[in-house]
Parts: C-alpha cells; structure tokens; sequence
C-alpha cells in the first residue's frame, strides 16, 4: 500500500465521471460573503473546513498553508494558531470526514457481523467517492487511524465475535475488509492520480481483453471475450462486491470449521 507522500508524484485529483469516482465540493474558492472578515475570530474548524474544500476541488497536492489561508482571507501566520502545520491539518481533514460519515456506532439496534460488513462497504465507498483524496490520506496509518477511526474500528470488530473469534482475529477480519474497500477505491482513482491534467480515455487491457480486442497471449483470460458477466470485472463496485462476497463467504467458512472441530473434540 502506497503512503501519503504519493502526493508529491501525483499532485491533482482530476474530475472524473459517474463510472467511477466523481467530483465533490465547491465549484471555485469562497465567495467573499462566505469570508471572515478581516479581524473576525478564526477557528479550526473553518481552516478545516476551507483544507478539504480545496482537495475536493483541486486535489491533495493542491493544499498549503497558503492557499487555505487565501480561501479564507486571512493572513497565513494567523493558521498556525490554531494547527502546528499541514501534517496535523491533514490529520484534522481525515477526522472531520469520518465524522461526516458516521458508522452506526450508537445505534442500539443489534446488528450482525453481515449487516456491518454491508453497512460499512456503503458508507465507505460513498466517503471515497465524494472525497476521492482521501484514499491517499487513508494510506498512512497516521492520518487512517484517528480517534474517530479507532471508534468505528471498535464497533466493526465487534460484530466478527460472534464468529467465535478471539479479539485479534476479529480485528483483523475488519481490517481485511476495510483494505480491500481502500484498495478498490485506489484503483478507482489511480487513473486520475497518474493523469493529473487530463483523465486517459483509453480503455485498459483487461477491458480490451473482454471486449475482445486483446492482443496479449493469455490463452485462458482470452475466453472472458464476449462474456456479459465478464464486465463486472472492471466495473468498480461489482468488483467491490464481489471481494466482499468472497471475503464474508471465507469469514462464514472459518465459522463453520470451528463447530465441526467442536463437534469432533466432544466425547
């Protein structure tokens, strides 16, 4: 898994289309009505506010101290007041985006290990897509592991005990899941990571393969040719699913190892 620094080679999230991830946030800087006015109390919460604005708009690379001090209107010493640099502002954006989509954490309503795993992939995928920087800010354990984050973690871990599970197990089983979700979405937004000006049109080999355009020798692959069920492979979200699919089949499967070495260890 790549770190956040991978910014520095890909700066600018373009915009892409509703096949895959599609663009959020404002269109251009704040209004000057939607400025404080110069002298007006600064909060963290308006830097922060101001700091994911501009990735959704121009992507992670796009964010300094500077340029969110110029959304804002305000002088940039007058930032560090408030955050001790882009490092913790960056921490500051991934917290406020978990917050804005919420796991059902206080919900008193019992909920299966089945029903998180479903909940989670919507509401994750759905953060990705209206925040497609935050795959990269994801990738650093740093900024992926926040206060907020740990709290879902919590919740979603649990619900893997009822596998029978120890902690760690269980834990790891969440974490499974949500790298597979992250690294779904990556790819979903690779292309305008390494094409930061213009987005590439062009279809990739394996879609040419199904399509049947394929000039590589891949003798076995060369019979997706043609197949309907094949498009599902570079559909995004269908290949989101089906992972999901095989990973709950394998978490169900480790369920029922368990009870058949119960049921043999009983005299």
């Amino acid at each position: 898994m790549g770190t956040l620094y991978a910014t520095e080679l890909f700066p600018l999230l373009s915009r892409r289309g509703s096949d895959g991830f599609v663009e959020s946030g404002r269109e251009g800087p704040l209004s000057p009505a939607e400025k404080p006015a110069e002298g007006a109390r600064l909060t963290l919460a308006a830097i922060v506010d101001a700091a994911i604005e501009v990735a959704d708009r121009d992507g992670i690379g796009a964010l300094s101290m500077r340029r969110i001090a110029d959304e804002l209107g305000v002088g940039a010493m007058s930032l560090y007041r408030h955050v001790d640099d882009k490092d913790a502002l960056l921490q500051e954006m991934s917290e406020e985006i978990g917050r804005r989509f919420p796991y059902p954490v206080d919900d008193p309503e019992p909920m299966s290990w089945r029903d998180r795993v479903r909940v989670i992939v919507d509401i994750d995928w759905e953060l990705y897509r209206r925040h497609p920087w935050v795959v990269l800010a994801y990738s650093s354990p740093r900024h992926s592991f926040g206060d907020e984050s740990l709290r879902c973690l919590d919740w979603f871990a649990a619900g893997f005990l009822e596998l029978g599970v120890d902690l760690e197990e269980a834990t790891g089983m969440a974490l499974t899941v949500w790298s597979h979700v992250h690294g779904v979405a990556l790819v979903a937004v690779s292309d305008d990571l390494l094409r930061a000006e213009k987005p590439s049109e062009r279809p990739d080999g394996l879609e040419d393969l199904i399509e049947g355009r394929g000039k590589a020798f891949a003798p076995h692959l060369s019979q997706l040719a043609g197949s309907a069920r094949a498009t599902r492979l570079v559909d995004p979200r269908a290949r989101l699913d089906d992972g999901i699919g095989y990973l709950c089949a394998g978490f169900a499967a480790s369920l029922d190892q368990r009870r058949l070495t119960s049921r043999a260890d009983t005299p």
